[in-house]
């Protein structure tokens, strides 16, 4: 494939004359082109692609077209973030390549460059050209496995025109403010952008990306344009979901013991008071034998009679002996609920609900105690509870704690996610009522003590203190694994040293995506029935701390209960 390097220079002066040639016969966003006869188009949001696969050679070129965007003033950076975005990350190939740069006499500046790749074992070469000036830039890049496919990229190229005046399509490519979510419309939709992720705007629709996604994987929210329909939900999402196989080029998947290409939930009613459906399926995207699974989940919401759609295509991947999709990182998962359950709409129903916090005030904040609970296959038995009451009046009721504790929880999305833990709650002059989805649960306070009565018991339960600003000193130990004995150092201003506690704690079993996999340091705070582990690598790491057994007069007991299932870090 050394040969084809001669073909990069020639592309490029060949779009240095196209930039001075007419006669387009489409146009996408800021660029007139005419492309290749008999090539199959599929518009996405954000990009135009035109292809040609040849069945019996197995050859193939993928010509994309990619919208405009703001430029950074600096070609050769235009350049290298289209380059790390288009190309190194999801071709696996060096973020350096040898680059041709030329002006234009229409004031544009051309930066190009072409790299070997491999896609599941097949050769292919990647071109990749860079447009810049006039406060934008245009990428468009070739992806082909046979040089025959040049004549056809060359002549596309020589048909090319820019539009030097009208506003680039991509309004924002960079992530929400670290402090705060971005916000934005997209139609009647109003949403706010996860921290942490690229944010485009489209004419056609929304795309996300997570900023710090391992390179070789995918993982992309994207808002769709709204399906105008009498139908259901069901109906709809059956729609929908055909849709968006179509729109990435996908071939459907059935879903393991379904018969169909995806699993759906029940419609319901969310806490903004609109009603909604969601599925999780998969697709091949490619032309192997064995084209690569991707997951492809969809999000409906019924707005009076048309149906608001967000998509969310993540890669499959392998770790050992397990399997997960890039969105089974609790970060990326947390970040796409937070997002779609936070979804609201011009002409669409006020909130339900409120937000709410746990802060301690009377019946209000944390308490423990032992109840009895109901699990499949072990029957009823007694479990260690730690109810929350809100300030909104929800209540979370269950024998497992929520495992990043309560620090910048929204209270209204977990009952979406895992409706059985969590209920609504009254009290008044000492009595009240815990409404749960399976009964309604008699409360009342005997001294400081909150008597629930359960399953027709009575069971007692204790308020836990507050633990803001908690700090611990000393060096602690879990239980030996494999051998080794995870330990994690603290220090009284705030200080840490892991040596693989975190990642026990964490209580994430898939390696490749446990956040708290490697050892390291930092900075600690505690907020909220919260520990947060800031590492030095730019790694958070949330842990559940009850404060359970815990005192501020001494901050280095013996134990520490610490995670969702209070492990118990000893002293040495």
């Amino acid at each position: 494939m050394k040969k084809w390097n001669k073909y990069i220079l020639n592309s490029l002066l060949v779009f240095l004359l196209a930039l001075q040639c007419s006669g387009q016969t489409e146009t996408f966003d800021i660029i007139r082109y005419t492309p290749p006869a008999a090539w199959k188009k599929e518009s996405k949001p954000g990009v135009m692609n035109h292809l040609q696969v040849n069945a019996t050679t197995g050859s193939f070129c993928v010509i994309s077209l990619y919208a405009s965007a703001p430029s950074s003033g600096d070609a050769m950076k235009d350049f290298d973030a289209s380059w790390k975005e288009l190309v190194a990350t999801p071709f696996l190939v060096s973020t350096s390549p040898k680059t041709e740069k030329q002006p234009t006499a229409e004031g544009w500046e051309i930066v190009a460059a072409a790299a070997p790749a491999k896609v599941d074992g097949a050769d292919l070469y990647i071109i990749l050209t860079v447009l810049s000036g006039f406060g934008k830039t245009v990428s468009i890049r070739a992806s082909l496995n046979d040089q025959t496919y040049m004549t056809d990229l060359s002549a596309l190229l020589e048909t090319v025109e820019l539009d030097k005046t009208k506003p680039v399509a991509v309004t924002s490519n960079k992530p929400a403010n670290t402090n705060q979510s971005a916000t934005g419309k997209f139609g009647a939709m109003i949403y706010a952008a996860p921290k942490g992720w690229s944010h485009q705007l489209f004419q056609d629709g929304v795309v996300f990306k997570p900023l710090d996604l391992p390179a070789g994987e995918h993982l992309a929210m994207q808002v769709m344009q709204p399906l105008n329909s009498a139908g259901t939900l069901e109906q709809a999402l059956m729609t929908s979901f055909d849709e968006a196989a179509r729109m990435y080029n996908g071939t459907k998947m059935n879903y393991a013991g379904s018969g169909t290409p995806y699993q759906k939930t029940e419609s319901k009613r969310s806490f903004f008071g609109w009603e909604y459906i969601r599925c999780t399926g998969g697709i091949r995207i490619g032309n192997n034998e064995y084209p690569p699974e991707f997951g492809l989940d969809l999000f409906l919401i019924k707005i009076n009679n048309r149906f608001e759609r967000v998509a969310v295509l993540k890669s499959r991947k392998n770790c050992g002996m397990s399997r997960y999709y890039a969105d089974d990182r609790r970060v990326y998962k947390d970040a796409i609920d937070d997002f779609l359950f936070s979804l609201q709409f011009n002409d669409g129903p006020q909130p339900l609900i409120g937000p709410g916090n746990s802060r301690s005030n009377g019946i209000q904040g944390l308490w423990q105690g032992i109840s009895l609970s109901t699990t499949f296959g072990a029957g009823i038995r007694y479990d260690v509870f730690t109810p929350v009451f809100f300030s909104n009046g929800q209540a979370f009721f269950g024998p497992h704690f929520l495992s990043g504790g309560l620090d910048g929880l929204d209270s209204r999305i977990p009952p979406e996610l895992h409706r059985r833990d969590w209920g609504t709650y009254t009290f008044s002059n000492g009595k009240g009522i815990l409404k749960m989805p399976y009964a309604d649960i008699p409360l009342r306070m005997e001294g400081d003590k909150l008597v629930i009565r359960a399953n027709q018991t009575d069971h007692r339960f204790y308020q836990l203190p507050d633990v803001d600003g908690a700090r611990f000193n000393g060096t602690y130990t879990l239980e030996a694994v494999n051998g080794k004995i995870p330990s994690v150092t603290f220090t009284g201003d705030g200080r840490f040293t892991d040596q693989g506690a975190v990642k026990v704690l964490y209580h994430e079993y898939i390696d490749c995506i446990n956040a708290a996999l490697l050892p390291g340091s930092g900075i600690y705070e505690v907020k909220d029935h919260t520990i947060t582990f800031h590492y030095t690598d730019g790694r958070k790491i949330k842990i559940a701390f009850l404060g359970a057994e815990y005192s501020r007069s001494n901050p280095s007991p013996a134990t520490i209960l610490m995670s969702s299932n209070e492990d118990r870090l000893v002293r040495q």
